[in-house]
């Protein structure tokens, strides 16, 4: 069992030596970077109306990635958060609410 054992250590520590995790006198030249960059989140709302929910959905989520696009959220970086609240308000108008979160 102690034979096995002392073999496993060997292995294991050869394996950090050949791939420079074992070394000891190695010291970074510079102070590894840091982002100090803080991720930011928003949450922007859209209204939209349309003759059908989808399109109401579809209007009122447009409008929220115009309001983010003009804070300065790229496209790519904003995803539809939660569910649309749409409504009929008429026998062919649709209503709707619908938020986008974004990044950078």
């Amino acid at each position: 069992m102690k034979r096995s054992f002392v073999r496993l250590t060997l292995a294991f520590t050869a394996v950090l030596g050949l791939t420079g995790l074992g070394s000891v006198g190695t010291a970074a030249a510079e102070p590894a970077a840091t982002d100090t960059a803080a991720v930011t989140t928003e949450y922007f709302s859209g209204f939209g109306t349309g003759s059908s929910a989808w399109t109401a959905e579809y209007s009122a989520y447009n409008d929220a990635y115009t309001k983010a696009s003009f804070a300065g959220y790229p496209r790519y970086t904003c995803f539809q958060s939660g569910i649309p609240y749409t409504r009929q308000i008429s026998q062919y108008m649709y209503w709707s609410n619908a938020t986008v979160r974004c990044t950078k």
